[in-house]
């Protein structure tokens, strides 16, 4: 799709011969001297080759910064944009932006400009084309978002909450998300039955290597947890370190919360990892678009609460990963990866802040047996 500013629009003042001379200089120039400067203008205008591309990230919510940038950018170069045509580009901007980010967070739009006429350089015209791509190769920013920041190690908080439920023959666990085993094997080797729900058939197959290789037992659901009829059962914890940061809405993480209810026993328990918000901050759209690009969507600590009530569930404990994590794993397993610090506590989507507003948290929580509240659960 392309935007092209298709009406050459006249420099309001001249680019370069005029730029040093001043406004009493220029009204005192004979007409012939006028006239010269303004051949010498054009041509110069007409001599400029113009070419190339800017990559945004796909944020709607960016998308009015986007075109006060664009029609800045242009207005230096003597085109700014007329009305009509500023208003194709926001329109094509925010349906462009909306598009890419849809199916990922982490799209960019490629916006390439060039002229629309060589022959007469800038003064001809500048045409602006818009496509969506994936991340440019150099940028670094979002690299990282689909990894495990997990490293290898179990988690110290869900080896000791299983622990802490009764004899590991009894206490069976469904693993959501489990990647390659990293809490699975190391339960199933204390005795838990586990079953695990990897979305990555290529880590699924690690996983099962490994289970069998280790002669250990681990029933194995492929797929999205958010729907799959076939995970059932009666399961007494649940377990999802890794999967609220990845979803990406509200109802995502209620439609989670929902399926997970439906299959741990009544006495259950269910962990997971989520990013919240602290109390009292009121983030922008746009910071929520870029926490679901860094793999760190977040909750405030109201709309967590209004999850919980209408699924069922009742909010027994809540502690910093990095506090507990810190103190309770192996010290040759911590941090768990180079980039662990930075994602968890927040640093990595709010740079340079001591304190940032959103941290993640270890979430325990116990069904609560409430109809009017278990909406549909």
């Amino acid at each position: 799709m392309s935007v092209m500013l298709s009406h050459p629009h006249p420099p309001a003042r001249p680019l370069f011969l005029g730029s040093s001379s001043s406004e009493e200089d220029t009204k005192t120039l004979n007409p012939p001297d006028f006239l010269l400067e303004q051949a010498v203008e054009a041509k110069l205008q007409a001599a400029i080759a113009l070419a190339g591309t800017l990559q945004l990230p796909c944020f709607p919510a960016l998308a009015t910064r986007y075109e006060a940038l664009i029609v800045e950018f242009l207005t230096l170069l003597g085109q700014a944009p007329s009305g009509e045509e500023r208003s194709q580009l926001r329109q094509q901007l925010t349906e462009t932006l909306t598009q890419g980010f849809e199916p990922s967070p982490r799209r960019y739009l490629n916006l390439s400009y060039q002229l629309v006429n060589p022959d007469q350089g800038i003064a001809g015209g500048i045409g602006l084309k818009m496509s969506l791509t994936s991340p440019p190769e150099a940028q670094r920013s979002f690299a990282l978002a689909n990894q495990s920041r997990f490293g290898c190690y179990p988690d110290a908080k869900a080896m000791t909450l299983a622990a802490g439920l009764g004899e590991a023959a009894e206490v069976s666990v469904l693993d959501i998300g489990a990647g390659i085993g990293r809490n699975s094997l190391p339960l199933a080797k204390r005795g838990h039955p586990v079953a695990a729900v990897v979305t990555n058939p290529e880590a699924g197959r690690q996983l099962q290597e490994m289970a069998d290789s280790r002669h250990l037992s681990v029933t194995l659901f492929g797929g999205d947890f958010l729907d799959h009829p076939e995970v059932t059962g009666d399961y007494r914890l649940a377990i999802a370190p890794e999967v609220l940061p990845h979803l990406r809405s509200p109802q995502a993480m209620t439609e989670f919360f929902r399926q997970s209810r439906r299959v741990l026993h009544p006495a259950g328990r269910l962990l997971v990892g989520a990013f919240l918000a602290q109390p009292g901050y009121s983030p922008k759209t746009a910071v929520r678009e870029l926490a679901q690009a860094c793999g760190c969507s977040f909750l405030t600590p109201s709309e967590l609460q209004e999850i919980l009530e209408r699924v069922g569930w009742r909010l027994q404990s809540q502690e910093l990963v990095v506090a507990y994590e810190s103190c309770h794993l192996p010290a040759a397993a911590w941090p768990p990866s180079d980039s662990f610090l930075a994602w968890a506590t927040g640093e990595e989507l709010f740079p340079g802040l001591v304190t940032p507003p959103v941290a993640f948290y270890w979430l325990c929580c116990v069904r609560e047996d409430n109809p009017s509240k278990a909406d549909g659960a």
